[in-house]
């Protein structure tokens, strides 16, 4: 798929995705960015819309102020997610719900609700979804985390399943990364340990992840895949 004029919805565009969405704008791709609160987290890429991801309401908004804009959805790269331990003694309802409801509903009301909407599109290949994931899921999950990575989990669940569903029509992949930006909480000693486990032995970066998404949303023969990009992470 050529990107120049096609509309693409991005979402969670912070930091990673503020380089994804740049990367697309050189590519002569419109842009819709969600934001949660500010509207300065949408960057100066795209056009903003306010949308809590977790509700049906608010990503039909998205698609409908879209459709206003710019006619119709070519794509969506579905970045937002929250990140946040769930040690085994505060482990609870809550934090299940807040985790499947912010990263795996979301994943679900996006590919259900868009997917409708682009198979409308004319075209053999009438759209494409890049969902996120993240490594650790995919071989070793994180300790501490057990909602977060039952979440992204579901994900590439979905991915698959959504890619199978609205075949041939609408392709659908997720990327899994590794370790792209180092925290700026992470101390000397946590960054030593990531790095001796990658095996490029250092990170990623954004413009890595950025070329995956495009790369994705590029490539017509491509659905049902999860892409990893963790500098050998999964198998160091």
């Amino acid at each position: 798929m050529n990107l120049s004029n096609k509309t693409i919805i991005i979402t969670g565009a912070a930091r990673i995705g503020q380089e994804v969405a740049g990367q697309l704008k050189k590519k002569g791709a419109n842009l819709v960015i969600t934001y949660f609160k500010d509207e300065k987290e949408a960057g100066p890429h795209g056009f903003g819309v306010q949308a809590d991801v977790s509700k049906k309401e608010d990503i039909q908004k998205v698609i409908e102020a879209t459709k206003k804009e710019f006619g119709k959805v070519d794509g969506l790269v579905h970045m937002a997610a929250i990140y946040e331990r769930s040690p085994w003694d505060a482990l609870d309802e809550a934090a299940w719900d807040k985790n499947m409801n912010e990263i795996a509903k979301s994943t679900f009301l996006f590919g259900k609700i868009l997917g409708d909407e682009m198979l409308k599109n004319e075209g053999e290949i009438k759209g494409k979804m890049v969902f996120f994931s993240d490594w650790s899921v995919l071989t070793r999950p994180y300790k501490d985390y057990l909602t977060y990575n039952a979440a992204k989990s579901t994900v590439v669940g979905l991915a698959k399943s959504f890619a199978k569903e609205l075949a041939p029509s609408v392709l659908v992949n997720a990327v899994a990364p590794g370790p792209m930006l180092r925290p700026p909480d992470l101390t000397d000693e946590e960054n030593k340990e990531v790095l001796a486990g990658t095996l490029l032995k250092r990170w990623g970066g954004a413009e890595e992840i950025a070329r995956g998404v495009v790369y994705l949303l590029e490539a017509d023969f491509v659905t049902g895949q999860v892409i990893t990009i963790d500098g050998g992470r999964t198998i160091a």
